[in-house]
């Protein structure tokens, strides 16, 4: 019997979500020694008649056969009291007995994890949301922690790798299991250059009970959690309720009132459940991770690998006399464009833009907010401009 093996036995028997882990390990020491205990000892510790009978049985053999799959596959297990384990998520209530991960855990000691989580069903708002948050907190040294489901996680994956960073993707199946289906590039991508992991056993099916219990595991990794674009039934939602109750920051990028999509964050905003942020600088600047004047902003959609810092110091300063710029066209609604052209007109205030357009405040700082992640116009200290590369 090996450590490996005992410590998989308990995972197996304790189930995901489990909280009784920490209190076996206080009374025994170790996952050997709870499985070498009697029942007469195991039932000293409070649990329920069928959590006991889980733990009296001492059969090893489905524990076995998963630790040689483990084997097999070049699957690592990380238990509970190992070094490896993130230490963020060792302090959560329920942490997992035990971590399957393919590819390399990042060291997360002295890293800021934030969480992107959101809908599946992103919009095209949504998803350029993703994308920039993401590819600018990852290229500003956060490591993006995200669940690999199609939509608002798996921009936010792609974006990080993009970005040339590293990132993490938690799934409500094995790690050995390609969940949505079509993700397999995106899967490999996140081993080669960061980490796959899940508190299910190799060959465990992406079922759906699953992901409610796997979304624990996102937000306890993170040191804050944020929102993207979710409707008011979302499980996105639930990963702000456990962020929450974990202790963690939870932020929102607010969307147009009118879009069911956004409901659940501007809900979360007007309950005092999430910060609104709209620009990664936000996030940035609540943990001081910098001057957020000073923050490498990725354009959504065009998320690049790091550039030398000369070219960032090119980019970020233009020079009083530079080569023409390719120009881009305005794609936005027509409430956008009234918006977009208001501010090109001066109006660089919402105060501003409502006077000249007639529009309500909600409307105007909706579409201001679409226009900013779309790069279409800049936030300054001073309110809003137009950037110089648009034109209708």
């Amino acid at each position: 019997m090996t450590r490996e093996v005992c410590w998989i036995w308990l995972a197996e028997r304790l189930g995901a979500g489990s909280r009784l882990c920490r209190r076996l390990l206080e009374a025994f020491g170790s996952p050997e020694e709870i499985w070498r205990a009697p029942r007469e000892q195991l039932a000293a510790v409070s649990m329920t008649r069928r959590r006991l009978d889980y733990l009296a049985d001492k059969d090893l053999s489905y524990a076995q056969h998963i630790w040689d799959s483990c084997v097999r596959k070049h699957i690592a297990v990380i238990p509970l009291t190992d070094t490896a384990y993130p230490p963020l998520l060792r302090e959560i209530a329920d942490p997992p007995t035990v971590l399957y991960v393919r590819g390399t855990l990042p060291d997360m000691r002295d890293r800021l994890a934030v969480s992107v989580v959101g809908t599946r069903r992103a919009t095209r708002y949504g998803r350029h949301a993703a994308r920039y948050f993401a590819g600018t907190l990852a290229q500003n040294g956060c490591l993006i922690v995200s669940g690999m489901a199609a939509g608002i996680d798996s921009e936010a994956n792609r974006a990080a790798l993009d970005a040339g960073r590293e990132t993490i993707a938690v799934l409500g199946c094995g790690v050995d299991v390609c969940y949505p289906r079509g993700s397999e590039r995106l899967m490999a991508d996140i081993i080669a250059h960061g980490a796959v992991i899940s508190e299910y056993p190799p060959g465990a099916d992406p079922d759906g009970s699953h992901f409610p219990v796997r979304n624990r595991i996102i937000t306890g990794l993170s040191r804050g959690t944020l929102v993207v674009e979710a409707p008011k039934k979302s499980g996105a939602l639930i990963s702000a309720d456990l962020a929450l109750e974990q202790g963690r920051e939870v932020f929102a990028v607010p969307g147009d009132i009118n879009r069911p999509n956004s409901a659940g964050c501007n809900v979360l905003i007007r309950q005092g459940g999430a910060e609104l942020v709209q620009s990664p600088s936000d996030i940035l600047s609540y943990y001081e991770h910098g001057d957020s004047r000073r923050v490498q902003s990725v354009p959504p959609g065009f998320v690049q690998a790091e550039e030398p810092p000369e070219r960032k110091l090119a980019a970020a300063v233009p020079p009083a006399v530079s080569a023409p710029r390719e120009m881009r066209a305005l794609e936005a609604s027509e409430q956008e464009r009234t918006v977009w052209c208001a501010v090109r007109d001066g109006r660089h205030t919402v105060d501003g833009v409502v006077e000249q357009t007639g529009l309500s405040a909600s409307e105007v700082l909706t579409a201001l907010t679409m226009l900013e992640v779309g790069t279409y116009v800049i936030r300054t200290a001073d309110g809003y401009r137009v950037a110089d590369d648009v034109q209708l």
